[in-house]
């Protein structure tokens, strides 16, 4: 049996003694079938086998493209069990993105799947890959004289993750197996998952919340992952009837998506298992949370956090079994929170400002990277989130906005989400994304895209009109347009903010 004293550490041991405690439980439920903790564990050990046969040596780099699955999980476990350092890649990457995400990683193997072989291959012909759904895990031999992991970090780097990028080339977050651990840790003691949680898992097994908040999480608690390749509202209506799922944690856009389809459905499924639903990565829509609140007796709490450091913000359901309305909930233990404003300084209870976090989930770093490591952690370790927030005297936190998509008119800042919010009490709106346009004369126009309720007419004056009462003028958008959906980015599901600028640029017509 391979030996635990790899990056992994608490984490793989603690995941042993569930396994111990309770062999035949089912851990995955994925399109191959289920898996049981014994068949799990025996899976992670036999991989891990494969990978020391095939070369691999403490501290080196094996990235994984794949989809979601059990041979995921079971692969990324191995890897740390084997001593090694994981690089996640989203399985949706383009082509030019993974072929600069790939040279960055310098890694002496690369994991993937059916969906991605090909692709992974287009893009690195020359490093070594296997696939992790073959029959017979079989690695090549790994690559040697692979660039050497940095030194001087204060714990060994265990995962570089390396993020969608949707803004610019992706950026490569290394954390260490004690951010881990306490993220696994902490979100199965404050969403309080126990052995009988089943959780959905159709956010991609690449991204943290994926990995990280909600499988190994659920693992480390003895429930059971059911593992989506997609977010599809019928899969996920399928792994809630079908499997009775306990938990579905999500962006806003897939509880958007999905309330929409059980709405248009013509059946009732039953979804009466579920007990928590968790939305993070994109502002609250309020309206369709009460929606979905309606069709399943179930509210939707929040999350909040950034993968440089995470934990940081989220809801014990049994402490407030109702979300505050805008809120993202409140500090979970371990975690440390400031807002401060342009100076620095600390703002006064309700005031908005950034966001600094740390605690035992802050990143290392951002991998080959130090220039921007330095404009992101201050001397004293807080992580700059670059979001906007305030803090109730009751200790719930509102996300404002995001500093990057801050739309400065005439002067004046205006947050998209906060227009966003009031564009979604019209009844006549079902969704909405605000963006700042190029404006000759105030510099950037407040502009949106708006996604109309089934049976509504679209009357942009009207609309205009009502948001006067929500907001100031100054923030009320001067070019409204109807879109049938709102463009998504492809791998982790949320609005994609690019796509709507361009639409609203080339195809926009004028409100007033």
């Amino acid at each position: 049996m391979p030996s635990d004293a790899g990056t992994g550490g608490d984490y793989l041991v603690e995941l042993r003694r569930v396994a111990a405690a309770q062999p035949t439980a089912t851990a995955v439920i994925s399109d191959s079938g289920r898996i049981t903790y014994h068949e799990l564990i025996e899976d992670i050990d036999r991989r891990a086998d494969r990978l020391g046969e095939a070369g691999l040596r403490s501290g080196d780099r094996v990235a994984i493209v794949a989809e979601n699955s059990s041979a995921f999980l079971a692969s990324a476990l191995a890897v740390w069990t084997a001593g090694g350092v994981l690089a996640t890649i989203y399985p949706s990457t383009g082509r030019e993105d993974l072929r600069y995400t790939l040279r960055n990683a310098d890694p002496a193997l690369i994991l993937v799947d059916g969906g991605t072989d090909a692709l992974v291959r287009a893009a690195a012909e020359d490093l070594p890959a296997a696939r992790i759904d073959a029959p017979d895990f079989a690695p090549p031999t790994v690559r040697t004289g692979t660039m050497p992991n940095p030194q001087g970090l204060r714990e060994p780097v265990a995962l570089i993750c390396y993020s969608s990028g949707t803004t610019s080339r992706p950026k490569a977050i290394m954390l260490s197996q004690t951010a881990l651990y306490n993220g696994a840790r902490t979100y199965a003691d404050v969403w309080r998952l126990t052995a009988a949680d089943r959780t959905v898992v159709c956010l991609p097994m690449a991204w943290l919340y994926g990995l990280d908040s909600t499988s190994m999480a659920t693992l480390l608690v003895g429930g059971a992952v059911i593992a989506l390749r997609r977010a599809r509202p019928e899969l996920l209506v399928q792994a809630i009837e079908h499997d009775r799922a306990t938990f579905l944690p999500g962006v806003t856009t897939i509880f958007t998506k999905l309330v929409d389809f059980l709405e248009r459905s013509s059946d009732r499924p039953d979804l009466s298992s579920l007990r928590l639903a968790v939305s993070g990565g994109e502002p609250r829509n309020e309206a369709a949370f009460q929606r979905f609140a309606d069709l399943t007796g179930r509210p939707v709490h929040d999350t909040f956090c950034a993968s440089e450091c995470f934990p940081l913000i989220t809801y014990d359901p049994v402490a407030d079994p109702y979300p505050v309305p805008g809120s993202a909930g409140k500090l979970v233990p371990r975690s440390e929170l400031k807002i401060v404003d342009s100076d620095g300084r600390e703002v006064p209870t309700g005031e908005v400002g950034e966001a600094f976090s740390r605690g035992p989930g802050l990143m290392l770093g951002y991998w080959r990277d130090e220039d921007e490591t330095a404009k992101v952690l201050t001397p004293d370790g807080w992580y700059r989130t670059k979001d906007l927030v305030r803090m109730d005297e009751d200790g719930f936190v509102y996300v404002v906005g995001r500093l990057s998509d801050m739309i400065i008119r005439g002067g004046s800042n205006v947050s998209p989400a906060e227009v966003e919010r009031a564009l979604r009490l019209h009844p006549g709106i079902r969704d909405a994304t605000v963006v700042g346009l190029p404006d000759p004369v105030y510099g950037q126009a407040v502009a949106a895209a708006v996604v109309v309720a089934d049976g509504a007419r679209f009357d942009p004056d009207a609309i205009i009109s009502g948001l006067g009462e929500h907001l100031a003028a100054y923030k009320v958008p001067t070019r409204l347009v109807r879109v049938d959906h709102l463009p998504n980015n492809a791998t982790t599901g949320k609005v994609d903010r690019r796509a709507v600028a361009g639409l609203l640029a080339e195809e926009g017509t004028a409100a007033r």
